[in-house]
């Protein structure tokens, strides 16, 4: 039995994590800290029982916590993750992991010379819909793949969310582009690459606020990926075939209930499939449990972390922001 702890009353803790965390076998969640707004930890311990603390450091002290949930804002993710690291404790976080590559990097080297599980929370790449679209495109049922397109954006959110603050590691890059990248990296594999990247932001905001980069993988597959945080919500994935034309709309986002629908159209006609339910929150959890108990698990994750933090450095780098 795995015994969690959890830094920080998210919305995302107490919405989407605690709920999947329930249903997962050889968890436990023992306790939630929070130190910036302590009067969070009321509804937390009303609604799962959960014992509450006032102090991150000392609830990652404690001997009865086996891994740590860290959903904070993205420049708090290190600070967090090290130090439970360094206390030897598996640490599930949301992503991006951090907001440096040099600092992804100290933390997989940490995770990985103590052998621990270091488990990006990119939840969506778990659920079953993304197989089944591979299964369709590895059928033949749009001939050969010429091009791949990845969308997630969505309308401007309150002032003083995380997003839009620079310090807590803010900007849309970070938050709705790894979206794409993650999704990018899993149709065009490790070979993966940068060819072009434009981040743009807007007038009062210190942070990019939306952008398109393209990518392409050693067998010349291309993938497109454009991202937003004050955007008309969009959140799909296409696949231009050479015989047929696959979209989704929502690839990243689907929750447990909804039905997932792939449309193919061609000049046969237009074809709507059914793909499966999934709750995919709840296979990321699995799969961090199953990183804690084997080591190959745990090196293929340390190596997609790296992946990921290296291809939004290189759109940083590849990219000016105007």
């Amino acid at each position: 039995m795995v015994r969690l702890g959890i830094i920080g009353c998210a919305e995302i803790a107490f919405r989407r994590f605690m709920p999947a965390a329930l249903d997962v076998d050889g968890l436990k969640v023992v306790a939630v800290a929070e130190e910036y707004a302590p009067a969070k930890l009321e509804s937390f311990k009303e609604e799962y029982g959960l014992e509450t603390m006032t102090s991150f450091q000392e609830l990652i002290n404690r001997d009865d916590i086996d891994a740590l949930y860290i959903p904070q804002p993205p420049a708090l993710h290190f600070k967090w993750a090290k130090a439970a690291l360094e206390k030897g404790k598996h640490v599930l976080v949301e992503k991006p992991s951090t907001t440096a590559l040099s600092d992804s990097s100290e933390l997989v080297r940490l995770a990985s010379s103590k052998k621990l599980a270091l488990h990006e929370n990119y939840m969506f790449i778990y659920h079953s819909q993304i197989q089944e679209i591979k299964e369709i495109i590895a059928s033949g049922k749009i001939g050969e793949v010429r091009l791949i397109r990845a969308s997630f954006g969505f309308p401007m959110r309150a002032a003083n969310d995380f997003r839009y603050n620079k310090t807590l590691g803010g900007g849309a890059l970070l938050d709705a582009g790894g979206y794409t990248l993650k999704l990018a990296t899993s149709f065009l594999g490790d070979s993966i690459r940068v060819t072009s990247s434009q981040m743009n932001s807007l007038p009062g905001f210190e942070v990019d606020m939306f952008g398109s980069a393209s990518l392409v993988n050693d067998a010349g597959l291309v993938c497109q990926i454009s991202y937003g945080m004050d955007n008309a919500y969009r959140c799909s994935m296409e696949i231009w075939g050479s015989t047929a034309y696959l979209s989704t709309n929502r690839i990243f986002t689907a929750p447990g209930d909804y039905e997932p629908v792939v449309v193919l159209e061609s000049n046969t006609g237009r074809e709507e499939i059914k793909l499966s339910k999934d709750s995919h929150f709840n296979h990321s959890i699995e799969a961090f449990i199953n990183e804690i108990n084997d080591a190959s698990a745990r090196d293929k994750m340390y190596k997609g972390i790296m992946l990921q933090a290296s291809l939004v450095d290189a759109l940083k780098n590849n990219g000016d922001i105007v």
